[in-house]
């Protein structure tokens, strides 16, 4: 049975928990429906148009992500120059792939000035935990503008870094959590694995220049926008900050709310076994898209009850209307 969120609420049930995935992002702005801002860079053709040696790095390296490609091009950079050899082509390259991605991230991304952010900061504030596998600045930019910095965490402490050893909330109770699952735009790391938050990122995207190469202090975009569950864990185990939200996820209790969120057998099941394997969890909420047809919605509610089955003890699971929950609202719609 599918019920209006409203319905839900007025359940004896405490929904402290929230997991926002890229149909949150895709409600609010329809260019966000592009999963890969590869294929979105090369359809639109944005430029500067990729050069062919670089494509041939995406094919070589299996990948369609840019931090991977970027990252790359950094190490061989850096060990040219060690080895006192020329480094000209490699940074065009680098160049050519950073200022691709500057251009097609701000071709997708909805401005500053169109997203609803006191409707949505609002909302969100309303959970104790949110975490997100969105790597837009929906979530980051509404509560930033709009919520007290004594109302919100998210963890960069001083100097904007990220330490895991200093991860304490000491009134939980009183604040919103914020997880970025799969990073963000405005996220950055570095070879040594330092994660930042970017201060000019608060009311408008990145500027090229945070990404530009200089040498050991070089900084990369810590987001990851698609490839299957294993690569996207491999990346989360292999970054200290991803870790810690990782885990924060597996170890919630209570109730859970799912709202844009496939939980795909390819792509999300890393998610799903964070789900499954928390028996402090013990129910869920999941948005239904409103837009599909009754008998779709009602295969999509079959599809999450075996993708969710847990014997012992039991996962309680509910199943509501997107549109009636104000997250997924026409309130929220960019103009």
């Amino acid at each position: 049975m599918i019920l209006t969120w409203q319905e839900i609420l007025g359940k004896e049930y405490v929904w402290d928990n929230l997991l926002l995935g890229n149909g949150f992002s895709c409600n609010i702005w329809e260019n966000y429906s592009y999963t890969s801002l590869l294929n979105f860079s090369q359809e639109e053709m944005i430029e500067p148009i990729l050069k062919k040696s670089v494509l041939k790095i995406f094919n070589d390296l299996k990948t369609t992500n840019f931090e991977e490609v970027l990252k790359a091009l950094l190490t061989t950079a850096l060990v040219k120059e060690s080895l006192g050899e020329n480094t000209e082509e490699v940074l065009q390259l680098y160049d050519n792939v950073r200022e691709n991605l500057f251009n097609t991230v701000h071709s997708t991304h909805i401005p500053f000035s169109k997203l609803k952010k006191e409707i949505i900061g609002k909302e969100l504030t309303n959970f104790r935990k949110v975490f997100t596998t969105c790597y837009d600045l929906i979530p980051y930019w509404s509560v930033f503008n709009t919520i007290s910095s004594n109302k919100q965490v998210d963890f960069f402490w001083r100097n904007n870094t990220f330490d895991s050893r200093n991860v304490n909330i000491f009134y939980p109770a009183q604040v919103t959590a914020f997880y970025y699952l799969h990073g963000a735009l405005h996220l950055q790391t570095n070879l040594a694995s330092g994660i930042h938050k970017l201060l000019g990122a608060s009311d408008n995207l990145p500027e090229i220049d945070n990404y530009k190469f200089t040498e050991l202090n070089t900084v990369l975009p810590l987001f990851i926008t698609e490839g299957t569950s294993k690569y996207k864990l491999s990346k989360i185990e292999s970054n200290s900050y991803l870790n810690f939200c990782y885990k924060e996820l597996s170890k919630i209790k209570n109730g859970l709310v799912v709202i844009g969120q496939g939980l795909d057998p390819t792509y999300d099941q890393h998610l799903v076994d964070a789900i499954v394997e928390n028996e402090k969890l013990t129910y869920v909420a999941i948005s239904i898209y409103s837009g599909l047809h009754q008998d779709e919605k009602e295969r999509l509610v079959k599809f999450f009850e075996a993708r969710l089955l847990r014997r012992i003890p039991q996962l309680e699971l509910f199943f509501f209307e997107s549109e009636s929950h104000p997250l997924c609202s026409k309130d929220v719609k960019g103009n």
